[in-house]
């Protein structure tokens, strides 16, 4: 279904409509707050609060990027907000650098190792920073652009850049160690 479309219709009070929304975004929303909060209790309030924020708030979408990007924003920020009120959670500065990016190869010889593999990766990714492991939640995971990325951290691209080289870095030192 068209995202205008499906917007429109929540906007006229289709309760159905938003549940429809609710379920094509709820694992990416989720997938963001565990990478900020760690703990799924905690994410699960991250996602019900953000779902809750975009119900009460979709009349102010201005559709200048996507409906996924702006729910992700919101998503992040209410992580952060979150960690900030429950654990005095804090960000550091980030330092940019002019480094070329590196990519990390994993191989996957059976079906056996994928299972494992996909674990894995899933505990490297939860044992990485919080910048980290958001950015590569969000460009691998999510398949979103360097933009898009940027644009929901409220980053500019270089630092994205500089962050995604950073979190590929330390991926691969902490993958080699499990």
């Amino acid at each position: 279904m068209n995202e205008q479309l499906l917007i429109q219709k929540i906007l006229q009070g289709d309760t159905a409509s938003f549940r429809y929304l609710y379920r094509l975004y709820a694992l990416s929303a989720l997938q963001l707050a565990m990478s900020i909060c760690k703990q799924k209790e905690n994410a699960e309030e991250v996602v019900q609060n953000s779902f809750i924020n975009v119900f009460k708030y979709l009349k102010n979408f201005r559709q200048e990027s996507t409906f996924k990007t702006w729910l992700l924003r919101i998503v992040f920020n209410e992580a952060i907000r979150f960690q900030k009120v429950e654990h005095k959670f804090q960000w550091q500065e980030m330092i940019q650098n002019e480094n070329g990016e590196e990519s990390i190869s994993i191989s996957i010889p059976n079906a056996i190792d994928k299972k494992e593999t996909k674990e894995q990766v899933a505990k490297t990714i939860s044992l990485l920073n919080e910048k980290e492991s958001v950015v590569l939640n969000l460009f691998y995971l999510e398949e979103l652009s360097i933009k898009e990325t940027a644009d929901i951290l409220g980053y500019t691209e270089s630092n994205v850049k500089v962050l995604l080289h950073r979190a590929r870095k330390n991926f691969k030192n902490v993958y080699e160690k499990l």
